[in-house]
């Protein structure tokens, strides 16, 4: 008889894990009072807006984003803005944006609209000219599911147009399908999560294959601009050779010190902890705490002492601890304000020195000490996993999630056996869940946007994924 003891191994993990006794279980509080918030309280944090939609369905999902509350990335709008106006000179390429999880690449993109306003606004005479006209705004869509042959890539195609695809595949489908796309007006498509259109499963590889086809031979025509995850872009270069269609890539990072300032000094005003006063503006100012003076106010050094952030500490805490995640970094400030008593009394032994040497720094605000320490983060559930659950790992990231019958085709298992360890990695915290009602192969798992830096900094540690 076969006996697959790597099922068993973590069978008995599940039900050490269900069956533990409560006093010995880790909970919240205990974290908190350590100073500490673990990566299941993280994970616990995370609001779905996925749409209520099946997950295998195939349409694709609009996202709406406002330029509101936008950190910009002076340089990359500006080279999206010279890729919009060669394309525009019919010198049309298909570009890519590539960033890792969770730096705001989906932000990014949804600004494009907006962008397309502008250049329309700042080139009035383009009507009278050669220059071809801009679409009046772009198309920007994520696909729920990779295409596993190439029918699935033709009907994702046609639904960035609203044209119904083919009712039956022939030899000469792709070459109707171009022919028809470059008879429509001039479109600006813009596909998020280019990492979901890939999947180690068979047919899929076909699948790529006809949808690069269809958007090379279209390029000319219509205005392609790709976004991708940065390790999902590097597998994708590996294993496809996708730098050979896409001549422009632009890429950007998790955010600086001043970008995440930014965002948190907002928040702190949202939350009525310091004034609107204190909100930094996109200036040349040096110290990017302080706000630009009024015209015609004159400099001494008591207005630069008064316009200190009495926050200014935490915000460096908050980026050395994510790493300029914006998202971790606004569920670590809203969980260190909630959770500062327990916080402050782990550390206040560790920080007397500082109380005695900041007690003679002048108080700039009442509010000032009322959050002056930020949680760390826990993550020691991911040493404890084994080689198999980093690997699956790997997969989820790289993949923006699976379904439980995907992981049990790629790892060569069982259906069992990818429950199993996927609910395993979910009960640590690791990742969540969107669940079926009809089929528990459908259940769908993915890594938390908070957690993506972590998990992913560990994965390259740990040689699961290669920068």
């Amino acid at each position: 008889m076969d006996i697959n003891l790597r099922f068993f191994n973590r069978l008995s993990q599940w039900v050490n894990t269900f069956f533990a006794p409560k006093a010995t279980l880790k909970t919240e509080s205990d974290d908190a009072q350590k100073g500490l918030i673990s990566l299941k309280t993280i994970a616990n944090q995370y609001q779905s807006q996925i749409s209520e939609k099946p997950v295998n369905e195939t349409l694709s999902s609009h996202f709406i984003y406002t330029s509101e509350d936008f950190i910009a990335r002076e340089s990359q709008i500006k080279q999206i803005t010279d890729v919009i106006n060669l394309w525009r000179n019919h010198h049309g390429e298909i570009s890519a944006i590539v960033a890792p999880a969770g730096a705001g690449l989906s932000a990014f993109l949804g600004q494009i609209p907006s962008l397309l306003a502008s250049i329309n606004t700042q080139q009035q005479d383009a009507s009278t000219s050669k220059v071809k006209p801009l679409p009046e705004k772009g198309v920007i869509m994520s696909f729920y599911q990779a295409p596993l042959n190439a029918s699935d890539a033709i009907a994702n195609v046609c639904y960035c147009f609203d044209m119904q695809p083919p009712a039956a595949m022939t030899d000469t489908s792709i070459t109707d399908i171009i022919i028809a796309i470059n008879q429509l007006p001039a479109q600006l498509i813009v596909i998020d999560d280019l990492h979901k259109l890939m999947l180690r499963m068979m047919g899929n590889a076909q699948a790529l294959v006809t949808f690069a086809t269809i958007i090379m031979e279209t390029r000319k025509h219509h205005c392609w601009i790709l976004g991708c995850e940065k390790f999902a872009w590097q597998r994708l270069s590996a294993q496809y050779q996708i730098t050979h269609f896409i001549k422009h890539v632009i890429t950007f990072d998790y955010f600086n010190t001043k970008e995440l300032a930014s965002i948190q000094t907002k928040q702190l005003v949202d939350l009525g902890l310091i004034s609107d006063d204190y909100l930094i503006k996109k200036t040349d100012e040096t110290d990017i705490h302080r706000p630009p003076k009024k015209s015609g106010a004159t400099h001494n050094e008591s207005d630069d002492d008064d316009a200190v952030n009495p926050y200014e500490d935490q915000l460096k805490q908050l980026h050395i601890i994510s790493q300029g995640h914006p998202k971790l970094a606004i569920l670590l400030l809203q969980y260190s304000l909630t959770h500062q008593a327990d916080i402050a009394q782990s550390s206040s032994s560790k920080k007397s020195d500082n109380h005695i040497n900041n007690s003679t720094r002048k108080d700039t605000d009442n509010n000032s000490n009322q959050c002056t320490d930020i949680c760390k983060i826990n993550a020691s559930a991911l040493p404890s996993c084994q080689d198999s659950d980093l690997f699956s790992l790997a997969e989820i990231y790289v993949h923006g999630g699976l379904r439980v019958a995907q992981h049990a085709h790629i790892f060569a298992q069982t259906i069992e056996q990818s429950s199993l360890q996927l609910a395993y990695l979910a009960r640590q915290g690791l990742i969540i869940a969107q669940y079926s009602q009809r089929d528990f192969a459908q259940h769908f798992y993915f890594i938390t946007p908070a957690l993506s830096k972590i998990i992913a900094s560990h994965l390259v540690n740990n040689n699961k994924l290669f920068n």
